[in-house]
Parts: C-alpha cells; sequence; structure tokens
C-alpha cells in the first residue's frame, strides 16, 4: 500500500471517530435535555439515564461501545455534580434537609400523578397518596309560588346556592379547605381552614368553618331530604350566632360515636362586628345500630356566646321556602348579654325507611333586670325511598351524606325516587317577646337521577298565630307554598 493510501484511510478514520464523537455529543445532551424536563437536578443522575440509554441499546440506536462510552460520562457528571454541591461540614445539615425536601415535593415521573374524574369532581393525587387536592362545587336553582293569605308573599326563581370548592391534603396529615358561594346577592367566603390529621382519630380544624352543631345543620344542604331546613334552623341562623365562624375545633371519632368541641369568634365576612366575644361549642353523638341499611343515632350539643356589647340580636323564620320572606320575627331584642343554646338529635334507618326529629332550646340573657325569654323548635320527618335505596349515615362524622341511586339514569336505569312527610314548628314568644308562633306541614318528593344530579318538589302549608310582620301582630296566616328545585353536585 502506497503512503498516499495510508494517509487516505489514516483521514477517514480520523473523519469517522470524529463523526462519532460528534453523534455522541449530540445523543448525549439530547438525552440529558429530555431528562431535565422530566426530572428535577436531584433526579437526573446514573439511575434515570441508565434506563434510557439501556432502551437506546436495545432498540439498535446504540451500539455497545457508545453505550458503555455514555454511560461513563453519565457516572463522571453525576460524580463533578456531587462535588460541586459539597459544603462545609457547618452547612451539610442544611444543604441535606434542603435536598430531602426537594425530594419529597418534585413530580419525578408522569405516572406519579394520578388524575380522577367522577361524581365527586377532579382529584389529583400523588402516588404515594400523600398529597391530594379536590376541585368541586355545586349548583342549586330554585322556583317558589306561594298562596297568599294575609301578606303579599310573591312568587319567584334564584340561584340558591353556586358554590366552588378546593380541598385537599400535604403530607398526609395536613388537611385544607377553601370555598365560595357565589349564589346570594354578595360573594361570600363559607369555609377558609386548615387541618392537622397527625393524632389519629383527632383533628384540629382552624379558621372559616361550619359549626357542627345540630344534625340537620351539620349535614350538608346536598343531602338534606327536604329543600329548606327545619324551622328551628333560623335559631343559628342569625348574624349574631351563626352557622359559620372563624374559630378552632378539635374533634375525635370511633367507629359509631363522635365528639368534638371548639371556640369561635365571628364570621369570616362581619367585619368586626361581634370581635368582643368568643363562644363554646360541644356536640356528642352516638350510633348503637351503625349499619348499611340499620341506624340508630343518638346526638346531643350546646352553644353558648357572650356578647360584651348589644349585637342586636334577631330570631325570625322563612316558611321553609327561602324566596318567602320571614312569617315570624322576635324583631331586635335590647340588651342581648348572652345565648345559649341546647339542642337533641334522634335518627333512624330501617332499610329504605328513614326517619329524623330534633329539639332545641334557646335562652337569652339580657342586661339591666329585663325579663329573658326562653324560645324554642322542633320538628320529626319521615322518608320512604321507593326504588329501595337507604339513606347513607356517616357515623365517623356523625351526619348523612350522598345517596348513591341503584340504577343511575344514564347507565339506563330510573334513578332513586324517595317520598317525604315532615312537620317542624317554632316558638317565638315569652317573657313580653312576641314573635309569633308557626307550625308547618311538608310533603316532598325527590329524584335522585344520579349521584350528582337530583330534582326536588316541596309542597309547604304554613299556619302563624300570631304573626309580627308588616300584616300586624296577632294577624293569622294560613298560606300554601310549592317549591321545586334541580341540584348538581360535583
Amino acid at each position: 500500500m502506497s503512503p498516499i493510501d495510508d494517509s487516505s484511510s489514516y483521514f477517514l478514520r480520523e473523519n469517522r471517530i470524529l463523526k462519532l464523537q460528534t453523534k455522541h455529543l449530540l445523543i448525549h445532551g439530547v438525552i440529558l435535555g429530555c431528562i431535565s424536563l422530566l426530572y428535577p437536578p436531584a433526579y437526573a443522575g446514573t439511575e434515570a439515564m441508565l434506563k434510557l440509554l439501556k432502551v437506546l441499546r436495545d432498540r439498535g440506536t446504540l451500539s455497545q461501545d457508545e453505550f458503555e462510552m455514555l454511560r461513563d460520562a453519565a457516572k463522571a457528571d453525576e460524580e463533578r455534580e456531587i462535588s460541586e454541591r459539597r459544603q462545609p461540614n457547618d452547612d451539610k445539615t442544611e444543604i441535606s434537609g434542603r435536598e430531602k425536601f426537594k425530594e419529597e415535593v418534585a413530580v419525578t415521573r408522569q405516572d406519579s400523578i394520578k388524575i380522577k374524574t367522577d361524581y365527586k369532581g377532579l382529584t389529583v393525587e400523588s402516588a404515594d397518596g400523600d398529597f391530594k387536592f379536590n376541585v368541586g362545587g355545586r349548583i342549586q336553582i330554585d322556583a317558589n309560588f306561594a298562596d297568599e293569605d294575609q301578606t303579599r308573599l310573591g312568587s319567584g326563581a334564584e340561584i340558591r346556592r353556586a358554590r366552588l370548592k378546593v380541598e385537599g391534603t400535604m403530607w398526609k396529615i395536613w388537611g385544607y379547605k377553601f370555598q365560595m358561594d357565589f349564589g346570594e346577592e354578595e360573594t361570600e367566603i363559607k369555609d377558609a381552614y386548615i387541618k392537622f390529621k397527625g393524632l389519629k382519630p383527632v383533628t384540629f380544624t382552624l379558621g372559616q368553618q361550619k359549626l357542627p352543631f345540630t344534625l340537620q345543620s351539620w349535614t350538608s344542604n346536598n343531602w338534606q331530604v327536604f329543600q329548606e331546613r327545619a324551622l328551628l334552623n333560623s335559631f343559628i341562623e342569625d348574624d349574631a350566632i351563626g352557622r359559620r365562624r372563624l374559630g378552632l375545633k378539635i374533634s375525635t371519632h370511633g367507629n359509631n360515636w363522635t365528639a368534638l368541641a371548639g371556640l369561635f369568634g365571628e364570621g369570616a365576612d362581619h367585619g368586626g362586628q361581634f370581635n368582643e366575644s368568643w363562644a363554646p361549642m360541644g356536640r356528642v353523638t352516638f350510633a348503637p345500630i351503625a349499619k348499611a341499611t340499620r341506624v340508630l343515632h343518638l346526638g346531643a350539643g350546646a352553644y353558648y356566646r357572650h356578647y360584651e356589647h348589644d349585637p342586636e340580636l334577631v330570631f325570625s323564620a322563612h316558611p321553609e321556602a327561602h324566596i318567602v320572606p320571614n312569617l315570624v320575627s322576635t324583631g331586635v331584642i335590647s340588651e342581648t348579654e348572652d345565648a345559649l343554646l341546647l339542642g337533641g338529635e334522634l335518627s333512624t334507618v330501617w332499610g329504605p325507611f328513614h326517619a329524623q326529629g330534633e329539639y332545641l332550646h334557646v335562652k337569652v340573657g339580657r342586661k339591666n333586670s329585663l325579663p329573658e325569654p326562653n324560645f324554642n323548635g322542633w320538628y320529626v320527618q319521615t322518608g320512604y325511598f321507593l326504588t329501595g335505596e337507604s339513606r347513607n349515615y356517616e357515623p365517623a362524622k356523625g351526619r348523612y351524606g350522598r345517596i348513591i341511586p341503584q340504577r343511575i339514569v344514564s347507565q339506563g336505569g330510573w334513578g332513586a325516587w324517595e317520598l317525604a312527610f315532615r312537620y317542624s314548628t317554632i316558638d317565638l314568644e315569652d317573657n313580653g317577646i312576641l314573635g309569633g308562633v308557626e307550625s308547618n306541614f311538608t310533603a316532598g318528593l325527590n329524584w335522585y337521577a344520579t349521584p350528582s344530579v337530583m330534582f326536588r318538589a316541596n309542597y309547604i302549608h304554613a299556619e302563624t298565630n300570631p304573626s309580627s310582620i308588616a300584616a300586624g301582630v296577632g294577624i293569622a296566616e294560613d298560606i300554601n307554598i310549592y317549591t321545586v328545585r334541580g341540584q348538581i353536585v360535583f
């Protein structure tokens, strides 16, 4: 072979080696670039690189020599990165903690996130279950038609509730919830709290939250038997008492019992109006029978609020139809010093049949030796699922939850059908307070088309004697109201 041939072979060989090295660099760069998009720096190391290189080698994209060269380069990169991150001894603890935190919160692979959409909304969860959040809400659209007696009541339609919520957990033991309601005249913060669940079964809840006082109030309005809660709910709806308050609640539970206590101030939207006082509250429940279709629930609660300044306390009640105005009202109870509410609960489920009753007593303390009135309210209700379902009792929460139809409409079924009846009364007359007495009879038909979609129809016959509304004290009312609702919960 001539010298010229040797020289040509040399340059061809060197050129091929240069191209191979260039190819190696390009492949290496592309691989590192892709991995850097999928993995944070702490994870762009040997293990992830080797997995991808092996795939390329097995598919024939890389030869064995190329695989070994890139593998060695990856190991060298990792060793250099580790060396660069090394700090003096007094900084090692801080750096170690920071790196551990990065590892905990980083999303390292696509399959480490679980995304689910169902009747409970959108749920996103990490593979280990440490992190989870849910986006959901509800829409309730009502229409009321009133057969008037002495007082002009009117009829109409409204968006009763339109809520959006975000709730979830972080590191398993921390929880949170934020919920807004856009259905009322003003946008309102319903829930804004954090939870600590690291001492199970004890849970600490801090922030704006619903007070679990009375069974019907603690049960979500989504899963009430009737379109509106019974008359006695009016005792805790007044701003000076409140169903939702800022405070701290401590709760615990067993398989068939619950116990909780809390200390609450004003509500998040009250602008400091009642910020001068705190209110303790407690509730216990016990279910000696707590099976899927057999339930016996017993409960009791107490709620006390002391006022440094006159809160302008007023108790008034809609006739279990939200659009219709109040038929009974105490007016402002002047010189109010405190209020004590005591309640008792009884409920049962027996297959498709269910029944529930509550009693609530309210004592109002007043200053300057003024008469101190006592008010009360109670109700009893029954219901029956014509399609065989049972009311869904949650013993660890001491309340009722979502109804799951046996045959969903969108899957060829008829949904769940429920027939229900209720009698309720409220007495707002005592010791010179002439707020009126009201008694209601309600019949309801509920259609649960799916676990999220339902429709209601209620007939309400309301009687007051006397009435303290604009028609004049002492005038009795005898009215009929027809209400319907369409609802979706997600």
